[in-house]
């Protein structure tokens, strides 16, 4: 996984640039990586991965991030974009990201016209994920907004609102498994080294003994403060990862089979993989495969 130190690992306050009075931001990156921080920021943001693909880290939440897929990302919710260096095969990363503020917007989404648009972006019970296949048609939208500006910018936008609306039954739910935003600085540094040395050592058995000496506690006392601030195990989020990393050998097809996807990425059986990918990722690893291949 990409290194990270523990302080990075902390949810930084990322201030989002403004560019004279817009009320909507865009930033359209191309680079050989995402943005590197673990970070939160007050505005809510919607992204779209025009190209490249990796891993998306909400709070204690590991999913997979490909081409064509869209984010909804609640204010404040700590997030992180990431590629795996030694499955991803180098290349650019192409994203849009669109920002703004529901506290500053209130009165343009209060308006009669805006009630729907309001009740998706302001009742936002998570985070949310809107898969490749019904995210493409919405691509036209947004690869313009980042030169587009006055009255064509602000048409795209009620565009992009309004088809949001429509596919709103399609988004998967991405709840970020923290029971608070901000951790004591104790509990905060204990998280955070779980995460780093979770993300090292994926690939091995992680004992329970093991992870809670990591961060010197006894392991009935490492899982109920895991539990409490997570929402699952550790084992549960361990798996996580694993199943994270399998998607990405998959999708850059690093793998010549299953079987050894689930040996490689930490699981000793192949029926444990599978049961495992299918909890996680609401479709079996064939499926996985099979839906990248048709995109493809």
């Amino acid at each position: 996984m990409m290194k990270t130190t523990t302080e990075q690992r902390k949810p930084i306050e990322f201030t989002v640039p403004v560019r004279g009075d817009e009320a909507f931001y865009v930033m359209d990156n191309t680079a050989p990586n995402f943005y590197e921080y673990y970070h939160r920021h007050r505005e809510f943001q919607i992204t779209y991965i025009v190209k490249g693909s990796g891993a998306f880290m909400l709070g204690n939440l590991i999913r997979p991030c490909l081409e064509d897929q869209i984010f909804l990302i609640k204010p404040n919710d700590p997030h992180l974009f990431f590629k795996d260096e030694r499955i991803t095969t180098p290349s650019e990363i192409h994203v849009i990201h669109l920002f703004f503020s529901l506290e500053k917007l209130r009165p343009f989404f209060d308006m009669a016209e805006m009630q729907a648009i309001k009740s998706l972006l302001y009742s936002l019970d998570a985070s949310k994920l809107l898969p490749a296949r019904f995210a493409v048609p919405l691509k036209e939208l947004f690869l313009p907004l980042a030169t587009d500006g006055g009255p064509s910018k602000l048409i795209k936008l009620l565009q992009l609102f309004r088809a949001l609306v429509e596919q709103q039954d399609q988004f998967i739910s991405m709840y970020s498994g923290l029971s608070k935003v901000n951790f004591p600085d104790a509990d905060g540094l204990r998280i955070n080294t779980v995460i780093k040395y979770t993300l090292e050592n994926y690939k091995r058995n992680i004992a329970i003994e093991e992870i809670a000496a990591v961060v010197h506690l006894t392991p009935t006392a490492f899982c109920k403060f895991f539990k409490k601030h997570t929402q699952k195990t550790f084992v549960s989020f361990l798996n996580e990862i694993r199943i994270e990393s399998a998607c990405q050998l998959l999708v850059n097809k690093k793998v010549e089979s299953i079987a050894e996807t689930a040996y490689r990425c930490g699981f000793n059986t192949a029926v444990h993989f599978n049961r495992v990918f299918l909890q996680v990722m609401k479709v079996s690893p064939k499926e996985f495969i099979a839906a990248h291949a048709r995109k493809r």
